[in-house]
């Protein structure tokens, strides 16, 4: 990924990222957006340039498709997390996302991590379908009640 793609990148992320909390109950809307922007400033310090964080452009023939952000986890520097993933809505369902999670395993395998590791909400369902079918599994699962 460049440092303009980067840029452009960053300027739905974090909104997108605000939301996700919000609908999955985590964040109130008060505090989502300064919330999410901390998270980002957190874990890319340096920007695109944050030691031992990779972003990728995914790309098919002249298009961009999608993007995939992964970084040592800061807990187990032995492991790659994946801390966003996202084929473009008219891009999904024609594998896509299961040929970047292949390519993505191997470059992190490639760059000496043991294990690769992400978040998903648990209400997208696609996704966890996605992941389910290139070989992750759960390991933690955080459940909440409406009241």
């Amino acid at each position: 990924m460049t440092e303009i793609e980067f840029q452009h990148y960053l300027s739905t992320a974090i909104k997108e990222y605000a939301k996700n909390k919000i609908d999955a109950g985590t964040w109130t809307n008060e505090n989502a957006f300064k919330n999410a922007n901390a998270s980002f400033k957190e874990l890319l310090p340096a920007g695109i340039k944050t030691a031992n964080t990779f972003f990728y452009s995914i790309t098919f023939q002249a298009d961009t498709v999608g993007y995939i952000w992964f970084a040592s986890y800061r807990d187990n520097p032995l492991m790659a997390f994946i801390y966003d993933f996202k084929i473009y809505d008219n891009f999904q369902n024609k594998g896509f996302g299961s040929k970047a999670l292949q390519l993505t395993t191997q470059e992190a395998k490639l760059k000496g991590f043991s294990s690769i590791a992400l978040h998903v909400f648990g209400s997208n369902k696609r996704a966890i379908h996605v992941y389910e079918k290139n070989g992750f599994t759960t390991t933690d699962i955080t459940m909440q009640k409406k009241l």
